[in-house]
């Protein structure tokens, strides 16, 4: 049902993050935001016609678009039910933009953390003081709003080694809404943070197990259930979907695909492996960029389920 999905919205005229994945962005000319506002009003009006109830904002980065906390209101003026915004986060550290986003209408943020100390989240973000204001954004949000707020962490090099102290913190926080993930190949040469699928294992396997003692029940996502050797569907989902990105946001030219709102970055793929996996029917497989670059060394199928 159209009134189940979550529209997107794309606006963010610069980045101060210059996170390792993606190299940040710098500021884009006047022109160029004009015409990222122009997408979004005309995607809300054909989100409207077509029953959407829900809109998240992402981009490079929104909450650094001066309008935000009046784009929020404005979406929940015109009879949407819930925003999302995906941001980083370090503005609402500031007391001021922290009300304004608190009286803003917003339902639901996302903010990544990257490492447990200040040290392993900068050194991802390249953005020296980014944890200390992060950090004071998501207690500021916690102690002052009811808005939810979901955490994710791309893993990599620099935190693959603190992803319990990362599940810690989250978990010590109370914040239930919480997983990790892998960030996307997106044309960056030097992938020296990276690591690959086939690789992964190890990592993750303890972060779940320590989870799972702990209690905190972090998520995981993106990532195939070989890679954990089990095929737990309550806290591990490879079968996740953008938000419809309507007409007017859809991925540039060059990322483009043949499937709506997928740019070419998302795409998957399954193997010959695939096809004796028992996950095979829940499963998207790997990203393709991933196993392109790197194969999929001695990744081995599931080819029990474990019992409910």
């Amino acid at each position: 049902m159209e009134s189940e999905k979550w529209g997107g919205v794309i606006i963010g005229p610069y980045c101060s993050n210059r996170c390792l994945f993606c190299g940040g962005r710098g500021k884009i000319p006047d022109s160029e935001l004009k015409q990222q506002e122009n997408n979004v009003f005309r995607n809300l009006i054909e989100f409207k016609g077509r029953g959407i109830k829900k809109v998240e904002i992402s981009g490079g980065d929104p909450i650094e678009y001066s309008e935000i906390a009046n784009l929020i209101k404005y979406i929940k003026k015109i009879g949407f039910e819930k925003v999302h915004l995906s941001t980083h986060g370090t503005r609402l550290s500031d007391e001021a933009f922290l009300d304004e986003i608190i009286h803003s209408g917003l339902d639901i943020l996302r903010i990544p953390l990257y490492g447990s100390k200040a040290k392993i989240h900068d050194s991802v973000t390249q953005s020296k003081g980014s944890f200390r204001k992060t950090l004071k954004g998501i207690k500021g949000i916690l102690e002052k709003s009811e808005i939810h707020i979901k955490i994710s962490s791309l893993i990599v090099q620099q935190n693959k080694n603190d992803l319990t102290g990362i599940t810690d913190l989250v978990g010590g926080l109370g914040i239930k809404d919480f997983y990790f993930s892998i960030p996307c190949l997106v044309g960056r040469k030097d992938l020296s943070y990276y690591i690959p699928l086939k690789d992964l294992g190890p990592y993750v396997k303890k972060a779940y197990d320590h989870s799972s003692k702990e209690g905190f029940g972090a998520n995981f996502k993106e990532i195939p259930y070989c890679i954990f050797s089990k095929a737990d569907r309550n806290r591990i989902e490879n079968t996740s979907k953008p938000p419809d990105l309507g007409k007017y946001c859809q991925p540039p030219a060059r990322l483009k695909t043949q499937v709506k709102d997928l740019p070419s970055y998302r795409v998957k793929a399954k193997t010959e492996m695939c096809k004796t996996c028992k996950c095979f029917d829940f499963c998207d497989g790997f990203f393709l960029n991933d196993i392109t670059n790197f194969g999929t060394g001695n990744i081995k199928p599931i080819l029990e389920l474990e019992s409910p």
